[in-house]
């Protein structure tokens, strides 16, 4: 009969061995594109077995779930700690849209066009990152809420506020695959800032915002 520990420690096993298959997913999909990864693809980057694959993940659908859900909640933590430096007078508006520009003209970025591309055309690749994708955003409303509350302003404009910033990066992201111009892309984002410093002038953090770990 195996003890409380012993069964602790196949958790912890278990636990590792998915965030090593989900790491590989991410890295395989960054390097060649989603269309060209397959399960026998992170079976090799991973260095381990198929039955390991399919033991955490039957299915590829599953397994692109959960590496978009890790990467996700990843960013938000991140997206977290810099909501939290703000608060605490660490961060400017301005090192915030630099922050957001350097996500989405990354890793980051790449590998979520590249799963929302194929999932425009694939039903049950769509399903099963619907959820996640749902949940990051409203978490980024969340957040912005908390630290980006203006005298006067209602929940509604500080959200499309949010959304407008983030639609502006995802076409700068996009546009970036095909055009390499620092000054060009600097010049936009020095425009949104000096937008949202007169918008955020009267900006009151609200107390409250933690850092999730």
């Amino acid at each position: 009969m195996s003890t409380k520990s012993e069964r602790k420690s196949q958790a912890e096993r278990s636990a590792l061995m998915q965030e090593r298959i989900l790491t590989a997913t991410l890295d395989c999909i960054y390097d060649y594109g989603f269309q060209n990864v397959s399960t026998n693809v992170v079976v090799r980057h991973a260095k381990i077995s198929r039955g390991a694959l399919l033991h955490h993940f039957p299915t590829k659908e599953s397994l692109i779930a959960a590496s978009v859900g890790m990467l996700l909640v990843d960013e938000i933590a991140l997206v977290r700690e810099k909501a939290d430096a703000y608060h605490n007078h660490e961060l400017t508006i301005d090192d915030f849209v630099d922050f957001l520009w350097d996500r989405f003209s990354g890793r980051l970025f790449m590998i979520t066009i590249d799963f929302l591309s194929s999932a425009r055309t694939d039903p049950a690749l769509r399903e099963a990152i619907v959820p996640h994708s749902l949940g990051f955003h409203n978490s980024l409303n969340e957040i912005w809420s908390q630290f980006f509350v203006t005298k006067g302003s209602k929940p509604a404009e500080i959200e499309l506020l949010l959304n407008t910033t983030l639609c502006l990066m995802r076409g700068m992201g996009v546009q970036s695959i095909v055009r390499s111009d620092s000054l060009y892309f600097d010049s936009i984002t020095d425009y949104w800032k000096r937008h949202l410093r007169e918008t955020l002038k009267d900006a009151v953090p609200m107390s409250g915002i933690r850092v999730v770990k």
